[in-house]
């Protein structure tokens, strides 16, 4: 039998090695051709607006709507896959702590060159919660020339819209971007809330084309709202410059604190934006008032997946808004590192 097993350690040690050998290569040549449908959907400004392809949650009288976000989740397949339990396990921690409504997801679900099986497991926990979510895309997750991934932006969004629970849509292919779309959260016979999920990812500017197609929508909403804005909240995975100009300028006289506003921020003022979200900064949360429009900058959930020289600086958890009708209450809902960390 020893003979046996001294003959049988070796060879099987060889095939794992050659398994290795040929199948890390395989992975990365192979899974790169993910590339997703082909799929055309142009918009364009003169298009009749129909409000019945919006999807509508709806919020209970006298009772808050949650919506709970989770900013730069951050999983990788190779790398972080045997930590994904520990992330997996702060994701429920939060939804069963939160309760919520709604779950948003501000990019950077993914990163590095590996995110297929990463995304296909957040896809099953978001769909096993089975709350309606909704994702944007970060600089890590679009698959480009910038950000290479396994699966590209255009298979990430096959994957997203097939969820169960999903609300995602890739929405207009002619805009500059993908995963552009709008939520609607009606009270009675009210919308007294929309959702603007808006890709920012690996660009550095929403571009004009974005603008316009928000415009359309928040007037297209205002139309069928008894002539009135909706409440609008815009998800984001980059902060607009209006986000550092809240650090500076908050508490101070605003009146020329931002001469040149990002088109998107300006726009938003007069089409009843009361909020904007975004992730990308995983050290730095708040959420503070910039010329009447709250500015949260979430906190990060899965701690470890981002690498930082002085580990006091992480925060984690995820960060909460009760929207109440008449106002968004922002909570930074954080958890126990020792509780939520992968050790390295």
């Amino acid at each position: 039998m020893k003979k046996v097993f001294n003959i049988l350690i070796p060879i099987t040690a060889s095939i794992l090695t050659i398994g290795l050998v040929l199948g890390l290569p395989a992975y990365f040549l192979l899974l790169h051709h993910y590339k997703g449908r082909k799929v055309v959907n142009e918009w364009h400004s003169t298009d009749t607006f129909d409000i019945d392809k919006i999807p509508t949650l709806t919020k209970q009288k006298d009772k808050d709507f949650i919506i709970l976000n989770l900013a730069d989740v951050q999983m990788c397949d190779l790398e972080d896959l045997g930590h994904a339990k520990i992330i997996h396990k702060e994701i429920t921690y939060l939804v069963d702590l939160v309760k919520p409504d709604l779950i948003t997801l501000t990019g950077d679900q993914v990163w590095s060159n590996e995110n297929l099986i990463s995304l296909k497991s957040l896809i099953y926990w978001l769909d096993e919660y089975q709350i309606p979510y909704a994702p944007v895309f970060g600089n890590h997750d679009f698959g480009n020339k910038y950000d290479s991934a396994t699966s590209g932006v255009t298979y990430s969004c096959d994957l997203y819209e097939k969820g169960k629970y999903s609300l995602f849509d890739r929405g207009p292919t002619n805009i500059g971007t993908l995963g552009n779309y709008v939520i609607n959260i009606k009270e009675e016979d009210k919308i007294i809330n929309s959702l603007y999920m808006m890709d920012y990812g690996w660009r550095d500017e929403i571009t004009d084309e974005q603008v316009e197609w928000f415009k359309w929508n928040a007037d297209g909403i205002k139309a069928h709202n008894n002539d009135e804005y909706s409440k609008g909240m815009v998800f984001m995975h980059k902060p607009i410059h209006e986000f550092f100009s809240v650090i500076i300028y908050e508490g101070e006289d605003q009146s020329d604190a931002d001469n040149y506003p990002e088109p998107i921020f300006a726009e938003a003022k007069t089409h009843g934006v009361t909020d904007f979200v975004c992730g990308h900064f995983h050290e730095v949360n708040f959420s503070l008032k910039f010329q009447d429009i709250r500015m949260t900058m979430a906190t990060k959930t899965g701690e470890l997946v981002g690498f930082y020289e002085d580990e006091d600086e992480y925060i984690n958890g995820g960060t909460s808004f009760a929207l109440t009708g008449d106002d968004v209450i922002v909570t930074h809902n954080y958890v126990n590192r020792n509780d939520y960390r992968i050790k390295r």
